[in-house]
């Protein structure tokens, strides 16, 4: 983040909206602000109509520009995890931009056949066979259209530019690797959201494999984890391998994370976005900043993100 900017994250949860604005000065982060609003009826986004959405999330947004005196000209937002079609998949690095783009298509359509891959936005991570997995693999995180379109509209009502929607999942990972120094290591980013459980093993500081679960009762957690932290015939990790461990999303406790640490044998730590941030003074007593940090790091990761 270079020059004197305003940067704008935004997080819709099926429950709430939260926001994190951080401006740059002098290439310093100083967070502006920070806040959350929880929505009058919980959301369905995936089957609700969009007046429904768009009329919670503008009441929401309302009170959080009234409480924080602020009217961001840009804003770049977070959507939840399970929203995205995420999968890694082997792929021929050889292969050129547009035979790429079909294959991704192609693998889609398989895999999800009852979306049709035309009606996606992908994003792609092509990845190197590593340390971790023993072949060239490619990351995919797609989204139907239809969602952009609409978080674009709510944008276009409230005079605000948009610049980009994301996973909460990949928002966060990117607020993990703008803070700490991840080089020449294996580190596991865990990631909490409404029944799913998400996992990125980075190695050197780059996503080197992805894994993602659902669970039925937060019991289920720890044994997901020591199953997703096992070999492979394909993949090279154990638990003792990963030399850093966080954990972020929802409802992290410290109750949660003793439990996984005694359950698991790997130590995780609460990630906390804003530890190389500058805050407004303003906010050195507020809650969030202090206490509820960890569920806010999808929103610095996305006001973070640049491209």
């Amino acid at each position: 983040m270079m020059g004197n900017e305003n940067h704008t994250g935004i997080t819709v949860t099926p429950v709430k909206l939260q926001l994190v604005e951080i401006n740059t000065k002098n290439e310093k982060s100083i967070l502006q602000n920070i806040d959350e609003v929880f929505f009058d009826e919980r959301l369905n986004i995936t089957e609700d109509k969009e007046t429904k959405i768009t009329s919670v999330l503008q009441t929401a947004f309302n009170e959080l520009l009234i409480k924080n005196r602020i009217s961001p000209r840009t804003a770049s937002f977070t959507l939840p995890v399970e929203m995205f079609y995420t999968v890694q998949v082997p792929y021929d690095n050889t292969l050129l931009y547009q035979d790429l783009i079909e294959e991704i298509q192609w693998e889609l359509s398989i895999l999800f056949p009852f979306i049709n891959s035309k009606d996606l936005v992908i994003q792609y991570i092509e990845i190197e066979k590593n340390k971790i997995v023993n072949r060239n693999t490619i990351l995919i995180s797609a989204l139907e259209r239809k969602y952009i379109q609409m978080i674009k509209h709510f944008c276009d009502e409230n005079n605000i530019s948009l610049r980009f929607v994301d996973s909460s999942l990949f928002a966060s990972e990117r607020a993990l690797s703008c803070i700490f120094d991840l080089k020449e290591s294996i580190s596991l980013s865990l990631y909490l959201s409404s029944g799913s459980l998400s996992l990125i093993f980075s190695y050197n500081g780059k996503p080197a494999l992805f894994k993602t679960s659902t669970y039925y009762s937060a019991t289920e957690i720890p044994q997901i984890i020591r199953k997703e932290t096992s070999p492979s015939e394909t993949v090279n990790i154990n638990r003792s391998m990963i030399d850093y461990a966080y954990i972020s999303g929802e409802d992290i406790s410290d109750s949660l994370v003793n439990t996984l640490n005694r359950n698991t044998g790997i130590e995780f730590a609460r990630f906390n976005p804003f530890e190389n941030i500058i805050p407004d003074p303003k906010l050195l007593e507020n809650k969030y900043f202090t206490q509820k940090f960890n569920t806010f790091s999808p929103a610095v990761g996305i006001a973070y993100r640049l491209a």
